[in-house]
């Protein structure tokens, strides 16, 4: 059968059991990399300076936004740690 007539005639589904998909462990432990690089770049007071004066403008980056963005990035770090917690228990308890 051809690759065109697959995409029309798809095969039947199978069934997968629930431990293949529950315990996704490489999927988890992307979501924590991501989440945790994510959250500590978006949290650092570094991203807001000016590369040739070193300083915060406050009129490009206001207070609010620079408190908005770095709560953002707390936020993620938070999930990506607990995110982290899981995968270490998925190998602690070989759920994977």
């Amino acid at each position: 059968m051809s690759n065109i007539l697959s995409v029309f005639n798809p095969p039947p589904p199978r069934d997968i059991p629930e431990k293949e998909y529950k315990y996704c462990l490489p999927c988890t432990a992307i979501q924590s990399a991501v989440g945790i690089g994510l959250g500590s770049v978006l949290s650092s007071p570094n991203q807001f300076k000016d590369s040739t004066t070193g300083k915060i403008d406050l009129v490009k980056n206001p207070l609010w936004w620079q408190r908005s963005v770095r709560s953002a990035g707390v936020i993620l770090l938070a999930l990506g740690a607990y995110r982290a917690g899981e995968v270490v228990q998925a190998v602690y308890q070989k759920k994977f």
